[in-house]
């Protein structure tokens, strides 16, 4: 049953009635994009509660149109009404316990309740500021593709049984802005949905390092470690700045072995692998390097695109097609940025209430990565700036030559085509010398890993980079 057929018909024809006075004051567009996903939940004598479709969204109308809406509430129902806004997935669960809530005070969720409510009495209970997750990053809002199937999978087996599985600990590494976070916080939301007793904590190293720091300040040590080692699924984000951090080291170090002797799940992630984490003690990476490391690579122009419409479709937003194509063609190493990008695409046009269109987009990505990005840049110009640094001529590069400096090169502009011009597979290798598509999806693969383990390689193709900027400027 949905929310709208448990609202009564006074409140659905007030609700209506609200929806119609808006359309006075705020353009058709923006009425569209932001009101019309609104549904309402519950009304009272202080609160109307408004059911949104994510987080992002009800943030949106509370700092856009708080005036009007208030204006518009007191007109239909009389009196100025609190409004709190709650998350659609998470709809069902504010219904259950809003029957018997008379005003506006926040209560925990069904699921904070249920964990309290079925532990024994003088149980230790883990606090919520330690379990809190982002309601976006489940699995169902991951989206999957050849740079980083390996790494769903792998997290999805962890949280189908924590601690049960040969993956433990489980680290994921990868650049900033390429999902860690979502996955490992997608498998805390599974676990906990598969048993909503299960003591999940999620933290950051950084975080952790701080509770150390003040517990060690308020003489608290004992009521630190038993929070984490309460835990029977332990999250720690970006683990990388534990570096040249003995003392949290330390506690980490005590904490991670107390978990895995138990057979407690734990699960890292990290910008770079183990072995390049500088600074972190030995005996530390050895435990890392005990369980599964999975890599998240940059997601190809495919996945790009899907993870763009599967942003669109979040929001409930309508995206030219032409306009997804146009982002994922300039925004290729970053999924945050990615979806950034679109962010303000969007606020733009519902700003300034003109449609999404591709100069739009242009303007949005001229402005978060300059002029040159936006610009057109063809195999033909990457092949020339390849060419030169590596000293090869272009026959050597159509033909069946195998020697090293000649694959490396054509490896290297089969990367750099699908990275800068945002070309299919098919495209790239038609284009150098009628090459079948998993030959440059191999070719893509080799070069990346190489960029993350060789640094002086990596120097070599952001030099190649730099060339081919100048030139298509």
């Amino acid at each position: 049953m949905s929310i709208v057929d448990k609202m009564d018909s006074e409140m659905l024809k007030k609700w209506d009635a609200l929806l119609e006075d808006l359309q006075k004051y705020i353009p058709t567009h923006s009425y569209t994009s932001w009101f019309l996903p609104l549904q309402p939940v519950s009304a009272n004598e202080q609160v109307l509660r408004i059911s949104a479709p994510n987080r992002f969204h009800s943030e949106y109308v509370e700092m856009h149109y708080r005036d009007v809406l208030k204006k518009c509430i007191k007109t239909v129902f009389g009196k100025d009404l609190l409004v709190q806004f709650t998350i659609a997935e998470n709809l069902q669960q504010d219904i259950s316990s809003e029957k018997s809530t008379p005003g506006p005070s926040p209560r925990p969720t069904v699921t904070e309740r249920s964990d309290r409510e079925n532990l024994p009495p003088q149980e230790y209970y883990v606090e919520d500021r330690y379990s809190q997750l982002n309601g976006r990053y489940t699995f169902e809002t991951f989206v999957e593709g050849p740079h980083n199937q390996f790494a769903k999978v792998a997290s999805r087996a962890v949280a189908e049984a924590p601690g049960n599985t040969a993956f433990n600990p489980l680290l994921i590494y990868g650049g900033t802005g390429l999902g860690k976070t979502h996955l490992l916080q997608a498998i805390g939301h599974y676990a906990r949905t598969r048993n909503p007793n299960r003591r999940v904590i999620y933290v950051s190293s950084e975080k952790f390092m701080v509770d150390f720091i003040t517990a060690i300040r308020n003489n608290r040590l004992n009521e630190f470690g038993n929070i984490y080692r309460k835990a029977d699924l332990l999250l720690v984000d970006d683990i990388q700045f534990l570096e040249s951090r003995e003392g949290t080291q330390e506690q980490f170090f005590h904490t991670f072995n107390d978990l895995y002797q138990r057979g407690k799940q734990i699960v890292i992630t990290s910008d770079r692998t183990p072995k390049e984490l500088k600074g972190v003690e030995e005996r530390l990476i050895s435990r890392f390097l005990s369980g599964l490391t999975v890599d998240i690579q940059p997601p190809d122009f495919e996945s790009r695109i899907a993870i763009l419409q599967k942003k669109a479709d979040m929001d409930q937003v309508a995206i030219p097609p032409e306009v997804i194509e146009f982002v994922a063609q300039n925004i290729t190493t970053n999924v945050r940025e990615l979806e950034g990008a679109m962010t303000r695409i969007f606020a733009y046009s519902s700003l300034a209430h003109t449609d999404v269109t591709i100069n739009l987009a242009k303007k949005v990505i001229k402005d978060i990565l300059g002029v040159r990005k936006t610009r057109h840049i063809s195999i033909d110009i990457i092949q020339s700036a390849v060419s030169d640094y590596y000293k090869v001529t272009e026959n050597e590069l159509m033909g069946k030559g195998r020697k090293r400096e000649v694959a490396l090169a054509r490896q290297v502009i089969m990367f750099l085509s699908r990275e800068i011009s945002g070309m299919s597979l098919k495209t790239i290798g038609l284009r150098l010398g009628r090459r079948d598509h998993t030959t440059v999806m191999h070719a893509c693969n080799v070069i990346g890993k190489k960029i993350r383990e060789n640094k002086e390689f990596a120097r070599e193709i952001d030099a190649i980079r730099h060339q081919i900027d100048l030139t298509a400027g």
